[in-house]
């Protein structure tokens, strides 16, 4: 099975890279072989035009079985614990559209720009299109992808009330429109570094998030799901 593991910094895939360095086989620069797995590190950059790019671009050229989205993100539930993992089933771009003098904001559905059906949309939602559920303890939420990230109450709070969110990324809907034009399944899982709160890093545990997301996708590499058919 070639699997592609995808992360916007190479910070998030560190413990996994060290993984598959000491326990794998090297063949290319961030190819490895692992247990009868063909596994694939792609590191794209920050932001959702640089996943779209890069995730497009690789998988043009390599054959890829299934694709995984890798990375920490910022939860909307202050509940939530921090270093959190989660697998997000289904993303949306969150502040693609019009903003209104009055402050409200209208999607590009709302504004039928484009129809919220039209492949690869799902009501407005991109999904993740594994047949096979390939991480079954983890939590399964809905996320959303912004190109600034939440830093006041008052965005916050418009995006928590139009679409319910569990989880913020910059790059989730990126991954996911791409494979599903691709026609590559895909999964998007993450931990969670922060609340989505006023900004303030000292708040933030991403050394914690980054050792729980390896964690996981080290485990999921040497157990046997990933040699079920995606």
């Amino acid at each position: 099975m070639k699997i592609l593991i995808v992360s916007a910094t190479s910070t998030e895939m560190l413990p996994l890279i060290d993984f598959l360095e000491k326990e794998g086989i090297k063949s290319n620069d961030n190819v490895y072989s692992f247990r009868q797995n063909d596994i694939y590190i792609l590191i794209t950059g920050i932001g959702m035009i640089s996943m779209t790019f890069s995730v497009t671009r690789y998988c043009s050229l390599n054959k890829i079985d299934l694709a995984i989205n890798a990375g920490i993100g910022g939860a909307f539930d202050p509940e939530c614990v921090l270093g959190s993992v989660f697998n997000i089933t289904r993303d949306r771009i969150a502040d693609l559209g019009v903003e209104f003098p009055d402050g409200n904001f209208k999607d590009i559905f709302e504004m039928k720009l484009l129809e919220k059906d039209e492949f690869p949309y799902k009501d407005g939602w991109l999904y993740s299109n594994t047949k096979t559920d390939l991480f079954p303890s983890l939590p399964k939420v809905s996320g959303v992808t912004v190109n600034m990230v939440s830093g006041n109450m008052h965005t916050i709070q418009k995006i928590r009330c139009k679409y319910s969110p569990h989880i913020e990324s910059m790059e989730g809907s990126g991954f996911f429109y791409v494979c599903n034009l691709l026609d590559i399944p895909c999964i998007q899982i993450r931990t969670v570094s922060n609340h989505i709160e006023p900004r303030n890093r000292e708040n933030w545990k991403i050394l914690e998030a980054v050792k729980n997301l390896n964690h996981t996708l080290i485990q999921f590499l040497k157990d046997d799901y990933s040699k079920v058919k995606a």
